[in-house]
Protein backbone atom coordinates (compact mmCIF):
# COMPACT_ATOMS: atom_id res chain seq x y z
CA UNK A 1 0.00 0.00 0.00
CA UNK A 2 2.80 2.44 0.87
CA UNK A 3 4.48 1.61 -2.44
CA UNK A 4 1.28 2.50 -4.33
CA UNK A 5 1.01 5.79 -2.45
CA UNK A 6 4.65 6.63 -3.27
CA UNK A 7 4.11 5.77 -6.96
CA UNK A 8 0.99 7.94 -7.11
CA UNK A 9 2.33 10.99 -5.27
CA UNK A 10 6.13 10.95 -5.48
CA UNK A 11 6.66 11.55 -9.18
CA UNK A 12 7.31 14.35 -11.68
CA UNK A 13 3.65 14.63 -12.63
CA UNK A 14 2.53 15.21 -9.04
CA UNK A 15 5.39 17.68 -8.48
CA UNK A 16 4.35 19.65 -11.57
CA UNK A 17 0.73 19.52 -10.41
CA UNK A 18 1.90 20.75 -7.00
CA UNK A 19 3.84 23.71 -8.42
CA UNK A 20 0.90 24.77 -10.57
CA UNK A 21 -1.35 24.20 -7.59
CA UNK A 22 0.88 26.37 -5.39
CA UNK A 23 0.58 29.23 -7.87
CA UNK A 24 -3.19 28.76 -8.10
CA UNK A 25 -3.50 28.41 -4.33
CA UNK A 26 -1.76 31.74 -3.80
CA UNK A 27 -3.93 33.38 -6.46
CA UNK A 28 -7.06 31.82 -4.98
CA UNK A 29 -6.07 32.91 -1.46
CA UNK A 30 -5.49 36.48 -2.65
CA UNK A 31 -8.90 36.50 -4.35
CA UNK A 32 -10.48 34.97 -1.23
CA UNK A 33 -9.03 37.74 0.96
CA UNK A 34 -10.21 40.41 -1.48
CA UNK A 35 -13.72 38.93 -1.55
CA UNK A 36 -13.88 38.55 2.25
CA UNK A 37 -12.74 42.15 2.65
CA UNK A 38 -15.60 43.35 0.43
CA UNK A 39 -17.96 41.49 2.79
CA UNK A 40 -18.73 38.45 0.66
CA UNK A 41 -19.48 35.40 2.83
CA UNK A 42 -16.34 33.33 3.52
CA UNK A 43 -17.77 30.20 1.87
CA UNK A 44 -18.79 32.13 -1.25
CA UNK A 45 -15.44 33.95 -1.27
CA UNK A 46 -13.67 30.59 -1.18
CA UNK A 47 -15.80 29.12 -3.95
CA UNK A 48 -15.43 32.24 -6.15
CA UNK A 49 -11.64 32.35 -5.81
CA UNK A 50 -11.42 28.65 -6.64
CA UNK A 51 -13.70 28.99 -9.66
CA UNK A 52 -11.66 31.86 -11.13
CA UNK A 53 -8.31 30.13 -10.65
CA UNK A 54 -9.71 26.87 -12.03
CA UNK A 55 -9.55 28.36 -15.54
CA UNK A 56 -5.84 29.10 -15.15
CA UNK A 57 -5.28 25.67 -13.66
CA UNK A 58 -6.97 23.98 -16.61
CA UNK A 59 -4.63 25.48 -19.20
CA UNK A 60 -1.47 25.05 -17.13
CA UNK A 61 -2.20 21.46 -16.09
CA UNK A 62 -3.20 20.32 -19.57
CA UNK A 63 0.05 21.68 -20.98
CA UNK A 64 2.60 20.99 -18.24
CA UNK A 65 1.23 18.22 -16.00
CA UNK A 66 -0.67 15.96 -18.36
CA UNK A 67 0.80 17.02 -21.76
CA UNK A 68 -2.66 16.96 -23.31
CA UNK A 69 -4.20 19.25 -25.88
CA UNK A 70 -6.95 21.51 -24.65
CA UNK A 71 -10.20 20.28 -26.14
CA UNK A 72 -13.84 21.10 -25.58
CA UNK A 73 -14.31 17.63 -24.14
CA UNK A 74 -11.68 17.96 -21.43
CA UNK A 75 -12.49 21.66 -20.88
CA UNK A 76 -16.10 20.76 -20.09
CA UNK A 77 -15.04 17.78 -17.95
CA UNK A 78 -12.26 19.62 -16.09
CA UNK A 79 -14.54 21.46 -13.63
CA UNK A 80 -15.86 18.06 -12.52
CA UNK A 81 -12.38 17.23 -11.26
CA UNK A 82 -12.39 20.32 -9.08
CA UNK A 83 -15.89 19.95 -7.71
CA UNK A 84 -15.08 17.52 -4.85
CA UNK A 85 -12.15 19.66 -3.69
CA UNK A 86 -14.14 22.88 -3.96
CA UNK A 87 -17.02 21.43 -1.94
CA UNK A 88 -14.67 20.04 0.72
CA UNK A 89 -12.82 23.36 0.81
CA UNK A 90 -16.03 25.35 1.19
CA UNK A 91 -17.25 23.09 4.02
CA UNK A 92 -13.94 23.28 5.86
CA UNK A 93 -13.93 27.09 5.53
CA UNK A 94 -17.47 27.29 6.94
CA UNK A 95 -16.54 24.97 9.82
CA UNK A 96 -13.29 26.79 10.57
CA UNK A 97 -14.98 30.19 10.66
CA UNK A 98 -17.75 28.79 12.89
CA UNK A 99 -15.21 27.51 15.43
CA UNK A 100 -13.40 30.84 15.56
CA UNK A 101 -10.61 30.67 12.97
CA UNK A 102 -10.10 34.16 11.51
CA UNK A 103 -11.84 34.44 8.11
CA UNK A 104 -8.61 35.48 6.42
CA UNK A 105 -6.88 32.18 7.31
CA UNK A 106 -9.76 29.70 7.23
CA UNK A 107 -9.12 28.63 3.65
CA UNK A 108 -5.53 27.55 4.37
CA UNK A 109 -6.71 24.82 6.75
CA UNK A 110 -8.26 22.82 3.91
CA UNK A 111 -5.14 22.53 1.74
CA UNK A 112 -3.72 19.24 3.12
CA UNK A 113 -7.01 17.58 2.21
CA UNK A 114 -8.01 19.33 -1.00
CA UNK A 115 -4.66 19.12 -2.84
CA UNK A 116 -4.53 15.28 -2.98
CA UNK A 117 -8.28 15.11 -3.66
CA UNK A 118 -7.92 17.51 -6.61
CA UNK A 119 -4.93 15.60 -8.02
CA UNK A 120 -6.68 12.24 -7.90
CA UNK A 121 -9.91 13.60 -9.39
CA UNK A 122 -8.09 15.55 -12.10
CA UNK A 123 -5.96 12.53 -13.05
CA UNK A 124 -9.09 10.43 -13.45
CA UNK A 125 -10.84 13.06 -15.60
CA UNK A 126 -7.78 13.57 -17.81
CA UNK A 127 -7.36 9.82 -18.25
CA UNK A 128 -11.02 9.46 -19.24
CA UNK A 129 -11.13 12.47 -21.59
CA UNK A 130 -7.54 12.67 -22.85
CA UNK A 131 -5.99 11.73 -26.14
CA UNK A 132 -5.84 7.91 -26.02
CA UNK A 133 -2.61 7.75 -28.05
CA UNK A 134 -0.70 9.88 -25.51
CA UNK A 135 -1.73 7.86 -22.47
CA UNK A 136 0.58 5.28 -20.98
Amino acid sequence: MIKKIKEKFLNKQFLTFGLIGAFNTIASQVLYIIFVNINLAPSLSSFSGDAITMVISYFMNMKFTYHEKCTWKNAVSFPLSYLPGMIINMLIVMLAVNVGVPKTYAKLISLPITIPVNYICMSIIVRLTGNKSSQK
